[in-house]
């Protein structure tokens, strides 16, 4: 075994801690506001919210969920009366989902929450830095694809 190897060293890990360490706290936000949802349905209102009527297909590939994932967290969704399903007019096979006026109201209640998360995240970085921090991050991204 090299003692040169370092699993805490690795990009992978330093991104994977930072994601666990962010939901957690996103999490218990969400529970301190008496919203019991998970971070990937969380993630799946949000591409809902700023485009709706996307079908089962777009929402996993801008989630990168696979379509049983998607469909299940949707079915919880549903069943929460979060979303609705509608026809799709041109694809009988596909459904446009969208927000019901009740996940928009808890997304609404959720964002400022989130938007606070964020800025404490932030705290002692500068601009200049979370750009570079961005860019990094879109290129380990294009480079994992």
């Amino acid at each position: 075994m090299s003692t040169e190897y370092d699993y805490t060293k690795l990009i992978g890990y330093k991104i994977i801690k930072g994601e666990v360490l962010i939901k957690r706290k996103i999490l218990s936000t969400f529970m301190e506001k008496g919203y019991d949802i998970t971070f990937e349905q969380w993630t799946v209102l949000n591409v809902l919210y700023e485009s709706p009527g996307l079908i089962q297909s777009e929402i996993a590939e801008k989630t990168y969920k696979d379509k049983t994932n998607v469909t299940r967290i949707l079915d919880v969704l549903s069943k929460n009366g979060y979303v609705i399903r509608e026809n799709h007019e041109k694809d009988r096979r596909s459904s446009c989902i969208f927000l019901t006026e009740k996940g928009s109201k808890m997304f609404d209640d959720l964002i400022t929450c989130v938007t606070s998360i964020n800025d404490q995240f932030k705290k002692g970085i500068t601009n200049a830095e979370l750009e570079v921090l961005d860019s990094i991050l879109e290129r380990i991204c294009n480079n994992a694809e």
